[in-house]
């Protein structure tokens, strides 16, 4: 019997999570509009415009500009659409002409309805998946790299464990892909092991604790770094050529 089918629309973890956070988005978007609803009750049956106004406004406002603001990562304009938010918001409140609460919870609904209507995901990897029987380890800039199952109490779930001088952890492969996707700045390892991120220089803080431990290290620098209560510091710092060899090694994995 062929199961490459089935294999090939069965749904992965980050697929299965994104799937329903989307839900989770709009099942609160249609709570925030019901309750906006049901505090403006008295409202709509005396002065309905003084609620559907604000709020078919509202949802537009979220609609279009929290999407713009989000999809072209730029701080301006998602600076600029959260301050028209509340500048809308409090002169509706001091004028009285509208309700300020309407536009308020109708500006998040739309924006959490775009938001699951149309997710940010990444572009599908063209990188073919190999089975885990056929798996080789990886090292590269004094790190080494193997693919594992990571127990948990009721399964197991692809993981990789990392090997270097000073510590061995493991990520879960999820984790990981999540990072090169762009879907996290920061991975962290699985918990029970030792805490260890893998970041770019210049994604976290300056005054962070990974800020402070890539002071030096040139911006967008791949690196390990093992985290310690006094002095964290950089346990691999990965070449250019490593790091893309490393993500592409990562991208070849099942994610289960």
């Amino acid at each position: 019997m062929d199961h490459r089918g089935n294999q090939s629309t069965r749904l992965t973890t980050r697929q299965r999570d994104r799937r329903a956070t989307r839900y989770l988005t709009a099942g609160v978007a249609l709570v925030t509009v019901a309750v906006s609803i049901f505090v403006h009750r008295d409202v709509l049956s005396s002065h309905p415009l003084e609620f559907w106004l604000p709020t078919v406004a509202g949802l537009t406002y979220g609609f279009v500009l929290w999407f713009l603001g989000s999809r072209r990562d730029s701080k301006w304009l998602s600076n600029l659409t959260m301050a028209g938010w509340l500048v809308v918001f409090w002169a509706l409140l001091g004028t009285k002409v509208m309700s300020g609460p309407a536009w308020f919870m109708a500006v998040i609904a739309g924006a959490l309805t775009v938001t699951a209507a149309v997710p940010r995901t990444p572009a599908p990897s063209a990188v073919r998946k190999v089975h885990s029987s056929d798996i080789e380890p990886w090292t590269g800039s004094g790190l080494t790299a193997e693919f594992v199952e990571h127990d948990f109490r009721r399964h197991s779930m692809p993981a990789v464990s990392v090997t270097t001088q000073s510590t061995t952890t493991r990520f879960l492969v999820t984790e990981l892909a999540s990072h090169f996707d762009g879907e996290t700045g920061i991975a962290e390892s699985v918990h029970g092991q030792p805490l260890v991120f893998l970041t770019r220089v210049g994604v976290a803080s300056p005054d962070s604790i990974v800020g402070e431990a890539t002071v030096g290290v040139p911006e967008g620098t791949l690196v390990l770094l093992p985290a310690a209560r006094d002095d964290t510091r950089i346990a691999v710092v990965f070449t250019e050529e490593d790091a893309g060899a490393f993500e592409h090694w990562v991208r070849t994995l099942p994610e289960g």
